[in-house]
């Protein structure tokens, strides 16, 4: 691996965003994994530069080395790297909201959401018996959608 930071070599991954101030920042992304460095001086829109990162504090170096080895694997591999990236035990259950959410707006009623989601051998066996269970859960993936949609997905970047 080359020693100097070649946006070239990561083009079908890359998204560069120039601030007013001259700052860049770069975005590395296969669709399901992101990367995203700040770039204060300099420029990587030139041709290959030689990156520096400033680390202050334990805290800081401890969240921001995983992201540094994910670079280095990144421009090794001229993709984004699989194992690094541990899964977000949150993801089902955003990708279960934002479905209800899909699915309501299209017009499907709660019970209809609960087959897609639970299945129909399990909503048959708990919807009309007793238990509001998957009623009241299909409703809080609903509402809890919503507020992701009106902006809080903003806290899952945080």
């Amino acid at each position: 691996m080359d020693d100097l930071f070649d946006l070239e070599a990561v083009r079908t991954l890359a998204s560069v965003v120039k601030e007013p101030d001259g700052a860049e920042h770069l975005m590395l992304s296969d669709g399901f994994r992101h990367l995203q460095l700040r770039v204060t001086d300099g420029t990587l829109l030139d041709g290959p530069v030689r990156l520096r990162c400033t680390l202050t504090g334990l805290l800081e170096i401890d969240r921001k080395v995983p992201s540094l080895r994910r670079l280095c694997m990144c421009c090794r591999l001229r993709r984004m790297p699989r194992s690094p990236y541990p899964p977000e035990p949150q993801a089902w259950r955003w990708i279960d909201k934002l479905r209800a959410v899909d699915a309501v707006g299209s017009g499907a009623s709660q019970r209809d959401i609960a087959v897609a989601l639970f299945g129909q051998r399990r909503v048959g066996a708990e919807w009309s018996r007793g238990s509001d269970c998957l009623r009241l859960r299909v409703q809080r993936l609903i509402r809890e959608g919503r507020r992701m949609v009106r902006g809080g997905y903003r806290d899952l970047l945080a």
